[in-house]
């Protein structure tokens, strides 16, 4: 009976491991517990075989093996090859765990192998080492994995959980090894031992999971926002459309005009004048070398002259091609409306948008008009609208587009000239 719940905490500690990892590496959106449940009744079969064959070896890898494989080729959609490499890799990650600890822990201690296997609360330790062992080693391949796929640096921090479960895990092997316990003081340094470990496993996943939702949200923002880019787009052409039909139909009344002024050389000048600087605002798309950013800056123009909001462009170099589409899109976006959005509430209304290099480093300034100071935490900006769980993700997408490219992002609110600054630098290679 020992044995047999034993071998149920072992299986399903390292099922939510195993879960762990894929979940890691693939992009699923729904079924989340659906895709657990699986899993966790497919370890409980796995568990059965073990105690049917009497944990022979060559059953128990052979059934690890398939359903692995089965895991990832039917559950998380992965090619077989993949599915094959996924199998593999975990079954052997587990022997060699396993293996590992249980000599490690021989050594450390110099104690028989198997004095922890005969042990009830040596047992529980070596189960939770070495399914702490493989977490740790499947959260870095996973995160390698996510790297080469996506471009994006690996992120660590879920390292920290583990290892500090590891530490307390050899506080405890040190003081059931020194000490002379009692077996009601080793059930509960077991029971406390699982439920720390559960805890720290589920806190992971948590984190994982809302890292996910995260992201899926920061790209659906994006979207938003590139469809919005596409229909302010439509309505500056249709808009510049009419001004253009206007300005044609009164071609002949201004060559009439020009015709009365021939004799007054200076009237006819500051007349043609005229005419330039209306033919310049028809025609506006094009001012700088990355197409995608002469659309999302004049369709601020057309929303700030909606607004009645000054637009100051000064755009010396922007040749920014060295970011995609989608993070430009995020960065410049999301800079001006939330500048948009500020110089609205202001009596004096408006916004400057700075683009230069000099050498190889690109220099992005917006500034604009800011009556109400902005709300921070650590240097870190805050929404101030109410709907705060759907808000305050602005400032985070730029940052973190910034980041991806080894930028910089810095902020600074003038109090005495009521002002907002954001600046932005990137390094960039010299051609």
């Amino acid at each position: 009976m020992v044995s047999y719940l034993f071998n149920v905490l072992l299986q399903t500690i390292e099922c939510i491991v195993c879960f762990s990892f894929y979940e890691n590496i693939t992009s699923l959106d729904k079924k989340y517990y659906k895709r657990l449940t699986v899993m966790f009744t497919s370890y409980l079969i796995m568990c059965f075989f073990n105690l049917a064959f009497n944990y022979n070896i060559v059953v128990n890898t052979l059934v690890m093996v398939v359903f692995h494989f089965l895991f990832s080729y039917f559950l998380y959609k992965q090619s077989i090859k993949f599915s094959v490499i996924y199998s593999v890799l975990i079954t052997s990650l587990v022997t060699i765990t396993e293996l590992s600890t249980v000599n490690l822990l021989a050594i450390v201690f110099q104690t028989d192998t198997y004095e922890f296997i005969e042990n009830t609360l040596g047992y529980v330790l070596l189960i939770v080492f070495s399914k702490s062992f493989m977490y740790i080693i499947l959260i870095i391949i996973g995160n390698i994995i996510n790297k080469h796929n996506s471009g994006e640096r690996a992120n660590l921090t879920y390292l920290l959980y583990p290892i500090s479960l590891l530490i307390v895990l050899t506080l405890f092997t040190m003081i059931s090894h020194d000490y002379n316990l009692s077996d009601k003081t080793k059930l509960i340094m077991s029971i406390s031992i699982i439920i720390f470990t559960f805890s720290v496993i589920l806190t992971c996943l948590l984190q994982q999971k809302y890292a996910k939702n995260e992201k899926e949200l920061f790209e659906l923002k994006s979207l938003h926002q590139q469809q919005e880019l596409d229909k302010t787009y439509f309505d500056l052409l249709e808009h510049q459309n009419n001004e253009l039909q206007m300005f044609v139909h009164d071609t002949k009344k201004h060559l009439a005009n020009l015709y009365d002024l021939y004799d007054n050389a200076n009237d006819a000048r500051n007349y043609i004048k005229s005419l330039v600087k209306d033919i310049d605002e028809a025609n506006q798309i094009g001012k700088t070398s990355n197409r995608l950013l002469d659309l999302i800056i004049n369709k601020y123009d057309f929303l700030c002259n909606q607004s009645n909001i000054s637009f100051e462009k000064n755009i010396h170099k922007s040749n920014l091609n060295f970011i995609s589409d989608n993070d430009l899109t995020v960065i410049f976006n999301n800079l001006l409306d939330n500048a948009i959005e500020a110089a609205k509430l202001c009596n004096n209304k408006y916004i400057s948008l700075s683009i230069n290099q000099v050498e190889n480093i690109m220099l992005i300034d917006l500034l604009n008009s800011c009556y109400t100071p902005p709300v921070s935490q650590k240097n870190v900006l805050l929404t101030t609208k109410k709907e705060k769980s759907i808000h305050g993700y602005g400032f985070k997408s730029i940052t973190k587009a910034v980041k991806k490219y080894s930028g910089d992002i810095e902020w600074e609110y003038k109090s005495d000239k009521k002002e907002f600054l954001v600046s932005i630098i990137f390094t960039v290679a010299n051609k």
